[in-house]
């Protein structure tokens, strides 16, 4: 037992002291993307140093929202927020639901505020930064749809002449690959059902759903190897 305790300890060191000469950013919509790269050890856990951004864990119920927050920096983010006694989170309505932050109460609206002011300036230092930057959006409900042009679009305009690539995730054939430019990296990656669960234990710990989340690992260390010229790295 000692000997375990030991190496965790030495895993949890190494990982919070390495650093890839690449970054990682989710852009949601949900908190799927964030959760496949820590699974799959492409990024650091939370308790090792990783950053916790505003794409990361909210659900944004277009993806169009997200290119409208990329494109104003973040402009009217908290507009609309209230308590759902519906969802028993925080929603502001037509565009963002805040269930990964369900234990707050009702009356905790302003702790909200600044753990997404926080994640907000997270995104931005990002941004400031100078080493490739790959983004990741996975997409699959009709509701959400896609906007990967626009979100392009805004990605070249944000990332002026610094490196970096988009990857979408379509797994419901919600993008027609001839619309979108061609240097989006987008692959079609099907589930066994419209309505299966990405989020349950059921679906990611089944040989499919590992197969599925491994594939996303290898299409996204492709692309930094092509992008970049690095190979992927893995945190233990």
């Amino acid at each position: 037992m000692f000997d375990l305790l030991i190496q965790k300890i030495t895993r949890h060191v190494k990982n919070s002291l390495k650093n890839t000469p690449y970054s990682i950013v989710s852009l949601g919509p949900n908190c799927y993307p964030r959760t496949v790269l820590t699974r799959k050890k492409l990024i650091k856990q939370k308790s090792c140093g990783r950053l916790t951004m505003p794409f990361d864990f909210a659900y944004y119920h277009n993806a169009k929202f997200v290119t409208e927050f990329l494109e104003n920096d973040f402009v009217d983010f908290f507009k609309d927020l209230h308590y759902s006694d519906f969802c028993k989170s925080f929603d502001s309505g037509e565009k963002i639901n805040f269930s990964h932050e369900g234990y707050l109460k009702d009356t905790e609206k302003n702790k909200l505020v600044k753990i997404y002011e926080n994640r907000i300036k997270n995104f931005r230092n990002e941004l400031k930064k100078d080493n490739p930057i790959l983004f990741l959006q996975i997409l699959k409900d009709e509701d959400v749809d896609e906007d990967c042009k626009n979100t392009y679009s805004t990605l070249k305009k944000l990332c002026r002449k610094r490196k970096f690539a988009y990857v979408v995730v379509d797994c419901n054939d919600l993008v027609q690959p001839h619309k979108v430019p061609f240097e989006i990296y987008l692959t079609k990656m099907h589930l066994p059902k419209e309505d299966t669960d990405i989020f349950s234990s059921e679906f990611y710990n089944s040989e499919f759903g590992k197969i599925f989340e491994e594939k996303i690992a290898n299409f996204v260390g492709n692309v930094i190897m092509k992008e970049f010229g690095y190979r992927i790295e893995k945190f233990l």
